[in-house]
């Protein structure tokens, strides 16, 4: 079986499908950005990197060798003399592993290894609190229980270089939800880099007294001494990695920030290979693991394949419906299977990552 063509499709959602077509008539699928007025210029990005880099090296190989084709884009080796992104690797790479899924019959989570469980409970992951009010917030929360969710987590999503605005407001917002929730319900805050070290501590106790699960990002990501202060001077287990590429970063991110929890990212960390390793880099290391995955479609299915292969990984996996899209046309676009019921997800044995594309849908665009 030899990669014939890579191709991009226009999708309503703000995103475009990549398709890995082969001789055998097998394709491998995956969601490459589309037009983003919030991250301008990725599509433009992506759409370089496969036309100068990625179709020279693939079209004509074997899918089948993942491990090479990873290393050849990632670490610049064979023909390619430059590392390319981990989120440009990171479609590549779950489309390939969607490919040999087909090939052989067999749903990627039995490829890596097999599942630990393929029934999967899910947070609901609402944000843009930075532009809200409380009380908007606890009706954003509110949209997800009524949609069967039991366990939640609230974003700030800054705009730009943030630090120390209003963590007053904050904090008032993560109250309210926290007493409009029945006791013991998994809630979450993700500062999205928001706090400077002290503020991100204060604001942590705070939490703390409330009843708070995980506490993501508190400080700018590149701060990894900064990040070690917080984790060490907080109860609540802190969490980071969203924004990282490849293994060796996430290395360094426990040495020099040790972070309570790790969340590789299944595109940024580049790929279903790439967290595979860093899940069993984490498993030596005694670090629990929470997928950073808003997206609803086809990289969610690919970071629940992965997730679902680590024996620990018992927290709830990330879901959002903001970013790709009313949920109803991705459940016509790629199956009802795709979205969760009552807060949870359940993993097929369908071939592949278990997308059942509907080329009527594509075709509308």
């Amino acid at each position: 079986m030899k990669i014939t063509d890579i191709t991009l499709t226009p999708l309503k959602m703000r995103k475009n499908l990549l398709r890995i077509q082969t001789d055998a008539g097998i394709e491998g699928w995956a969601e490459a950005p589309g037009p983003n007025r919030i991250i301008p210029g990725r599509e433009a990005v992506f759409g370089a990197y496969l036309e100068q880099v990625i179709k020279p090296v693939l079209i004509g190989e074997n899918p089948l060798e993942i491990d090479r084709h990873w290393n050849t884009l990632a670490l610049g080796s064979g023909e390619v003399f430059h590392r390319i992104p981990g989120w440009v690797v990171g479609v590549v790479d779950i489309a390939l592993w969607d490919l040999m899924g087909k090939e052989t019959g067999l749903p990627v989570f039995r490829l890596l290894g097999g599942a630990a469980r393929t029934t999967i409970p899910l947070y609901w992951s609402t944000g843009s609190g930075w532009r809200l009010e409380p009380l908007e917030m606890v009706y954003r929360v509110k949209t997800g229980w009524r949609m069967g969710f039991r366990a939640f987590k609230i974003r700030m999503d800054w705009r730009g270089w943030r630090q120390d605005i209003n963590p007053e407001k904050d904090f008032r917002m993560f109250r309210l939800v926290r007493e409009s929730l029945t006791p013991g319900i998994y809630l979450a805050f993700d500062a999205n880099n928001g706090y400077s070290v002290s503020t991100a501590i204060q604001q942590g106790r705070r939490f703390e007294a409330l009843g708070i699960n995980h506490f993501e990002e508190p400080i700018p990501s590149h701060d990894l001494p900064g990040l070690r202060q917080v984790a060490d001077g907080l109860d609540v287990a802190v969490s980071a990695g969203e924004q990282d590429a490849y293994r060796w970063w996430f290395h360094h991110l426990v040495l020099l920030g040790n972070p309570d929890i790790l969340q590789p990212d299944i595109l940024n960390a580049g790929g279903i290979s790439e967290v595979k390793r860093i899940y069993d880099m984490a498993t030596t290391l005694d670090k629990p693991v929470m997928p950073h995955s808003p997206h609803a479609g086809i990289n969610s299915m690919a970071s629940l394949h992965v997730y679902s292969t680590v024996e620990n990984a018992t927290r709830p996996h990330e879901f959002s419906a903001e970013f790709s899209g009313p949920l109803e046309d991705i459940a016509k676009l790629y199956g009802e299977h795709v979205l969760p019921h009552n807060g949870i997800i359940e993993l097929t044995e369908r071939p592949g990552l278990g997308i059942e594309l509907n080329e009527a849908a594509v075709a509308r665009g």
